[in-house]
């Protein structure tokens, strides 16, 4: 699942699940009513024979953790890595108000206020807290690069899982894809990182191993013409 050659198919592939987020902005979502919309599908592919990148793998994994922790994915998250790490810029989409986050601007019509506004009157237009284990935290660059570096050097996963997080697929999309992070060669070489993209917001991190350096980049639109591919930029 981490590395999305399940075959499971995405519910955030799925027009309805959209309609469903703009049709009770208030709901509280839980991770039954994700998966919900890929109920009864068939798989896309037998499990390790492709790949496709589909936040239910996450959601899936993420309703796993709590129940071998017994505790709360965003406990666990905070517990282990948000704290001990001081990302105290990180924080979980619990609801329609998040402190601190700065209007996006969004080419989802169907989910957008007025001008593209994601929020109108100091509350988001869908409730973010529907993205859970795909996506579920508010961040800044400064915590993202940090989060990077300190994931990619091997300082929080310990051996053999460092070496099987980076043991990537081929994909056919990007050059490969370990479990939950793209991996990659660029202007500087070898590159590990991710991006991610909730309407109206558009990011993405990336570590270079050989500088030891992490960089990060937040745009507050997901509009194409607006914004030039967010990996591209680093």
């Amino acid at each position: 699942m981490l590395n999305h050659s399940s075959g499971i198919p995405n519910h955030a592939d799925d027009e309805k699940f959209f309609k469903a987020l703009a049709a009770d902005p208030d709901r509280t979502w839980k991770p039954e009513d994700a998966l919900a919309f890929v109920l009864g599908k068939k798989g896309l592919f037998a499990a390790g024979k492709s790949f496709l990148y589909a936040d239910t793998n996450y959601t899936l994994v993420g309703m796993i953790i709590e129940r071998v922790t017994g505790n709360t994915l965003y406990a666990e998250v905070t517990r282990r890595f948000l704290k001990p790490l001081k990302l105290d810029r990180t924080i979980p989409q619990e609801g329609r108000v998040i402190p601190g986050v700065v209007n996006g601007y969004s080419s989802f019509t169907n989910l957008a206020g007025p001008q593209g506004a994601m929020i109108v009157d100091g509350k988001f237009t869908v409730n973010p807290q529907a993205e859970w284990a795909g996506g579920g935290f508010a961040s800044t660059a400064e915590d993202l690069a940090r989060w990077a570096k300190a994931l990619y050097e091997g300082g929080l996963i310990r051996q053999p899982y460092f070496d099987q997080m980076l043991a990537g697929i081929d994909t056919g999309e990007i050059d490969k894809y370990g479990l939950g992070v793209e991996i990659g060669e660029g202007h500087w070489g070898k590159v590990l990182g991710h991006d991610g993209l909730f309407p109206g917001y558009a990011s993405a991190m990336q570590y270079f191993p050989q500088n030891k350096v992490a960089v990060a980049i937040q745009f507050n639109t997901d509009r194409e013409k607006q914004i030039p591919n967010v990996n591209g930029c680093l």
